[in-house]
């Protein structure tokens, strides 16, 4: 890469880790931020800015206070949510490619996003309307789904099925017993609550790359969650099963893209399939997004650097296209899958060892808590007991091979 300088990083722990490693890597050195003095990121970083990543005038002055030898030519993060904003406001002051902060404050509210999408043609999901909360006769059918406006990790999803379900919300459901939220600069718009109608269909994850004109579709995958609310993440799988949709989420994505003015930075889309087939949108964000997906899965299974590309698009530099889905083997199959306990309370017991088949390669096997763990379910993906990423060649169809490694990841749990 021709260009020399800084690379600053909004975030220096384990997940901020593949992000630093590929700036490194491409010649550059790292100023990274983090409020934890102990981030695994700081060991690989030149300039260590021990702040928190919300706190973007502050890191701009920390930035400003240390001369450096070499500019700072980038600014990135893979955090999510109100660092996504840090790091658009960073940029603007620092004249680096990035979104908007005006781009980052239409993803900041689920409901700001719905009302920017849906009068482009960009089908979301409906809202309930509040005289259907006390109509004695529904005009739309349950279930429906509650969840926080700005919410993310699925914590505080619930599905209503009954009247009851109704009753037992109605706290969260009538503004005058909510208590009132601040609103800041960082968090730009108070906390409310959507009610809509639930998409019981099959969910596709799309990871994506967006350049000064065009969206880059890196990959979708089939996502699995929970059974039960708040539908923890449960598997990703490739190959991507609906080959025919491919084109259409494209085109979805780009449209996106251009009504919220996205330019410089990464993408990731969550769509459902409805009863009729159609696709509809359920969450976008300008973000990394997918755990596991950027630096495991997906280099694993078509062998893209996204990082690298990510870092490179972000200093200024071409990047490398992901490849198109024909150029993979047909044969090749990868997912991610994480253990979930239990619905409700319980703790965690023992794993059992996971078996590997013929042709499989693992490409990830971590634990994610520790034996004696106390688990509530309701407090989303953080309750997620281990992770396994693996490839195969085999022969088998992927719906086989996705029901042999669901019987051989094992865990033993205890009711509470």
């Amino acid at each position: 890469m021709k260009k020399k300088g800084y690379f600053l990083s909004l975030g220096a722990g384990k997940n901020q880790v593949p992000l630093i490693s590929a700036a490194r890597a491409l010649g550059l050195e790292v100023a990274a931020v983090d409020k934890n003095d102990r981030a695994p990121g700081f060991a690989m970083a030149s300039l260590r800015i021990i702040e928190s990543t919300f706190e973007y005038r502050r890191i701009l002055r920390a930035v400003a206070e240390n001369p450096l030898p070499t500019p700072i030519i980038g600014v990135g993060t893979r955090s999510f949510g109100k660092a996504t904003y840090s790091t658009a406001y960073l940029a603007e002051k620092l004249k680096l490619k990035y979104a908007s902060t005006e781009s980052v404050l239409k993803f900041s509210d689920k409901q700001i996003l719905k009302e920017t999408l849906a009068p482009k043609g960009i089908r979301v999901p409906r809202e309930i309307p509040a005289s259907e909360i006390k109509a004695k006769s529904k005009s739309f059918p349950y279930p429906w789904i509650l969840k926080p406006s700005q919410g993310s990790g699925k914590s505080g999803i619930q599905l209503v099925e009954s009247d009851s379900d109704l009753k037992s919300l109605s706290n969260v459901l009538s503004p005058k017993k909510q208590p009132k939220a601040k609103t800041t600069a960082n968090s730009p718009h108070p906390e409310t609550w959507l009610l809509e109608e639930y998409i019981p269909g099959p969910e596709y994850t799309v990871l994506g790359l967006v350049d000064e004109s065009d969206f880059h579709l890196v990959n979708i995958s089939l996502k699995e969650t929970s059974s039960f609310p708040p539908f923890l993440e449960a598997a990703h799988r490739l190959p991507f099963p609906k080959s025919e949709l491919e084109g259409e989420i494209k085109m979805l994505c780009r449209a996106i893209v251009k009504a919220t003015g996205l330019k410089n930075c990464p993408f990731v889309a969550e769509f459902r399939s409805d009863e009729n087939g159609d696709l509809v949108l359920i969450e976008a964000a300008p973000e990394v997004g997918g755990e596991y997906l950027a630096d495991v899965l997906v280099p694993g299974y078509s062998g893209y650097d996204y990082f690298t590309n990510l870092v490179k698009l972000l200093v200024g530099e071409p990047i490398i296209p992901p490849p198109s889905s024909l150029e993979i083997p047909k044969k090749l199959k990868s997912q991610v899958r994480f253990d979930i306990p239990p619905r409700g309370v319980s703790v965690l017991k023992s794993w059992e060892n996971f078996p590997t088949g013929y042709g499989e390669t693992i490409l990830l096997n971590q634990n994610l808590k520790e034996p004696g763990s106390k688990l509530d379910t309701s407090l989303g993906n953080e309750t997620r007991t281990r992770v396994l990423c693996l490839r195969s060649k085999g022969s088998s169809s992927e719906e086989e091979w996705n029901g042999s490694v669901k019987n051989r990841l094992k865990a033993e749990y205890e009711a509470r």
